[in-house]
């Protein structure tokens, strides 16, 4: 797979220079190609092109009609076409309609600045519910006093056990001894928490890196002892842990540890659910709950059960697992109920009503906006689905 190539004929596709060779030749991309990858493929271009793309109505009908010749060319000459093994779910007629659907909604995201607000929600009626414009964060010190990290100058933030705590130009937030710790017996713990809405990266002080999800805790000792590294999360967070084989990283996750030397993987550990899923991207881990235990490949995923105790192990999508730590919301065949949930997540919705029966499965990679309305517009463009969004209640209707 060309990558280069790929992203080429989407420029042409937007700008409406692509020729009937290269319609075929998109098609063969797109009827082979990961939903999510197409997603992000399309961001990208439509971000590259900013403010100089504009895929009017006339150009979008234009370039549509390309496509369907093509495809009707195919249907009529079935023999020319090459066997190949579906990841999509969806006919060439469907694929032709998503990626139309997609770039069409892609620079309505992009160029939008002669849209006003009564516009911005023209499929959703209601209320809106807006999320703040700068990520936050809630650093608790040992004792007791908080931090919040958005309002905090860069530099220094404070001092304890013989560690400076600072905050860096971009925003992270970092540890560094500034003397030898005398050896201590009580362990001092930090708290670093990100409220609804925000994400935020902290390096931890064995050099760990932790990206936090929307609503989400760590607990970590601001020096770890000589024997191991033992930090607990409740949410979901993304760790990049650093190599250290005398002191195995410990991982606490609503009783769940998890174990690791060296690796990269994703956990999801919210108070109010009853499992506990670990996705492995690099390296191995074994998670462990009671006495049972399994070891992850990476492209594996671990689903707990904190009830039971039963541990089910299964081939990950990792992409959809971390997609939030991108900036994206990913969806693969899931229910409006599971996406509504996850949404959930990231804005201060209060409570969901369903007025229906709702069938209706979704796949797609949606970027996390500050405005749910557009969120919920795009799907309603998606289904014969509607939503209304009363205060920070929503209602889902047919």
């Amino acid at each position: 797979m060309d990558e280069n190539r790929f992203q080429l004929l989407l420029k042409k596709y937007i700008d409406n220079t692509i020729e009937r060779e290269d319609c075929h030749e998109l098609l063969e991309y797109l009827d082979t190609m990961d939903t999510s990858f197409v997603s992000s493929a399309i961001d990208r271009v439509l971000q590259a092109a900013n403010d100089q793309t504009t895929f009017e109505p006339d150009r979008q009908k234009h370039v549509y009609h390309q496509l369907i010749a093509e495809i009707h060319e195919r249907q009529l000459t079935p023999s020319q076409i090459k066997p190949t093994k579906k990841r999509f779910l969806f006919s060439f007629v469907k694929v032709a309609a998503v990626l139309v659907a997609a770039i069409a909604i892609g620079s309505w995201l992009y160029n939008n600045k002669q849209l006003d607000s009564a516009s911005l929600q023209s499929n959703t009626t209601g209320d809106s519910i807006l999320l703040p414009d700068r990520n936050q964060a809630i650093l608790t010190l040992a004792d007791g006093s908080t931090i919040m990290l958005d309002d905090a100058a860069n530099g220094i933030l404070a001092q304890e056990s013989g560690i400076e705590i600072t905050k860096a130009e971009d925003g992270s937030v970092f540890y560094k001894p500034v003397e030898h710790p005398k050896p201590n017996n009580t362990l001092v713990y930090n708290t670093f928490s990100t409220p609804k809405g925000s994400t935020y990266r902290i390096l931890l002080p064995d050099g760990t890196k932790v990206w936090l999800n929307t609503g989400s805790s760590i607990r970590y000792p601001v020096v770890f002892p000589d024997d191991q590294r033992t930090v607990s999360i409740i949410g979901e967070a993304y760790f990049e842990v650093a190599h250290d084989a005398s002191k195995p990283f410990f991982l606490d996750a609503n009783g769940s540890i998890i174990q690791v030397l060296g690796t990269h993987f994703n956990v999801s550990a919210y108070a109010d659910e009853k499992q506990t899923t670990t996705t492995l991207v690099e390296g191995s881990v074994k998670v462990s709950k009671d006495s049972n235990n399994v070891i992850l490949a990476p492209g594996q995923r671990a689903v707990v059960d904190e009830v039971t105790g039963a541990i089910n192990q299964s081939a990950a999508d990792v992409r959809s697992a971390i997609a939030w730590k991108d900036g994206y919301f990913r969806f693969n065949n899931e229910s409006i109920e599971d996406i509504v949930e996850k949404i959930s997540r990231w804005y201060d919705i209060e409570a969901v009503e369903y007025e229906g029966q709702f069938d209706d499965r979704f796949s797609g990679t949606f970027q996390r906006s500050k405005n749910v309305a557009q969120l919920f517009s795009h799907l309603e463009k998606l289904a014969p689905i509607h939503f209304e969004i009363r205060e920070r209640r929503v209602v889902v209707m047919k």
